[in-house]
């Protein structure tokens, strides 16, 4: 005689085989978010258009371009500020503004360099 062990750990546990297993879905308690800062998500139930979203491609470079020259102005600004009111600014907050704005000119160079040369590339097809 043998004993099938699914059936005797199901009678040891008090399990009842007729017992439907749970569902894939969870089903959980429900809580309401609320949206307290303008850069959380609103509203995702509309679908927006690809071009609503991320814009042309004009529109995005002439953004990241002002925001380089922001950069750049906001090291200016600092290192003009350290050297006529040295108290004013700390001076380790100069150097970060400064590497951030040289970071980002050098990455736009090169962007912009690999945007010329793969238009270059397209304008010479054979």
């Amino acid at each position: 005689m043998a004993i099938d062990p699914i059936s005797s750990f199901s009678s040891m546990r008090g399990i009842n085989s007729a017992v439907r297993p749970h569902s894939l879905l969870p089903q959980g308690d429900k809580v309401s978010v609320q949206r307290t800062d303008a850069r959380h998500y609103g509203k995702t139930d509309i679908a927006k258009s690809p071009d609503e979203v991320a814009g042309t491609f004009a529109n995005a470079m002439k953004k990241a371009f002002e925001q380089v020259n922001d950069q750049q102005v906001e090291a200016d600004e600092m290192t003009q500020k350290i050297v006529f009111d040295p108290n004013s600014v700390e001076l380790h907050e100069v150097m970060i503004a400064a590497e951030k704005a040289r970071i980002s000119l050098t990455f736009a160079k090169t962007m912009s360099d690999g945007f010329i040369r793969a238009y270059r590339e397209l304008t010479q097809l054979r």
